[in-house]
């Protein structure tokens, strides 16, 4: 009998009943750390799954964050989606289930007028199809030889709020894309960390403000530092920056106009047209006519088609909107970004988009 796929979605508590699959394809996670997954995260996600009668065989899981984005001299704070538990039953692979549950995950998050979604892969290469590039890379630091742990202790009430307040300032500063912090995102964070027999390894100045923390997991004996802000540096700390960076978060571009609509300029207006390609969302694909200033941008997309008059290309440059995704958030420049429609033409278009301040500075580390 012809199995009978359909794809179903889970909203909150019916999240939970994807925890059979999740255990026999993560098998790996230890049995706290599902615990957790599943008491403190998956009932706020929203999922995809794909069930086989009663089975449910692959699933999809899209975790809402409060993600903090630089627009100018002003941060806006917007929900954006993290991909995460993305997996099949084994012997149900290569039959293009995944490829099903990304397409209405993109689809949902694009309904929901979200720029962009996020992931940290497994493997890269099942998203490159899907246009997904990476928009991050994290630093490496590693415990200095007579350090082999951390001293991690449990934060008072009074120590979060400080963290907070501390880890915020700083975020703002040095930073473009992070997600929102507060005192509530801490105390989860320790959580999701004591379950990994690590912590937040913290260190308070002589009033209140912090003098940095890192997040420190250790699984089968193995000790990583999964995030580190030392605004002073890490001299007098039991870890050191490495001065490497591996990449760490793949990212795509889900709506153009809301994507492009955060973009400043640096100093004076500038104008510029580009041609994007998009293979699953049409909305995104062909001429955006951009207007930036200091302090807002005008993004429109030009509806009367890719040649102006028959003739000449209606736009300066073009690019596919995994180009455009790793170009906005930095990870790539524009000469390697886009193509440009008239070469005499090349280095004044390039002149310009060196003129938008672009949201280079990522710092995103979560887990799930």
């Amino acid at each position: 009998m012809e199995e009978m796929i359909k794809i179903e979605e889970l909203e909150g508590e019916d999240c939970l009943k994807l925890r059979d699959l999740w255990e026999e394809v993560f098998w790996e996670d230890s049995q706290a750390f599902t615990d957790y997954y599943f008491q403190e995260k998956a009932v706020r996600n929203h999922a995809f799954a794909l069930k086989n009668g009663q089975e449910y065989v692959a699933m999809l899981y899209l975790s809402p964050y409060p993600v903090m984005l630089r627009a100018g001299k002003q941060f806006v704070c917007r929900e954006i989606n993290y991909i995460v538990g993305v997996a099949t039953k084994k012997e149900y692979r290569h039959r293009g289930y995944m490829d099903r549950l990304l397409k209405e995950a993109l689809a949902f998050i694009r309904a929901k007028g979200q720029p962009f979604v996020f992931l940290m892969p497994a493997d890269p290469r099942i998203y490159m199809p899907y246009q997904f590039t990476y928009i991050y890379d994290r630093g490496i630091y590693r415990m200095r030889a007579e350090n082999n742990s951390p001293e991690i202790r449990s934060l008072t009430e009074e120590e979060f709020h400080i963290l907070s307040d501390c880890a915020s300032s700083f975020l703002k500063e040095d930073c473009d894309v992070f997600i929102r912090r507060d005192s509530l995102y801490y105390r989860g964070m320790e959580k999701e960390l004591r379950v990994q027999n690590g912590g937040i390894c913290f260190r308070a100045g002589t009033g209140k403000e912090a003098e940095g923390y890192f997040f420190y997991t250790e699984e089968e004996g193995k000790g990583e530092i999964l995030e580190a802000v030392l605004p002073k540096g890490d001299g007098e700390w039991s870890i050191y920056n490495s001065g490497k960076k591996e990449p760490a978060i793949m990212g795509r571009i889900v709506d153009v106009k809301s994507m492009l609509s955060l973009m400043r300029a640096k100093k004076e207006e500038i104008f510029w047209s580009m041609l994007i390609k998009d293979p699953i969302f049409p909305e995104n694909e062909g001429i955006w006519k951009c207007r930036v200033t200091v302090g807002e941008a005008f993004i429109n997309k030009e509806e009367k088609g890719v040649l102006d008059g028959g003739k000449q290309p209606g736009y300066e440059c073009e690019a596919g909107i995994e180009q455009l995704t790793a170009w906005v958030f930095g990870y790539k420049e524009a000469e390697e970004s886009f193509r440009f429609s008239d070469k005499e033409d090349r280095e004044a278009t390039i002149c310009k988009l060196r003129g938008i301040r672009r949201l280079c500075r990522v710092f995103i580390n979560e887990i799930v």
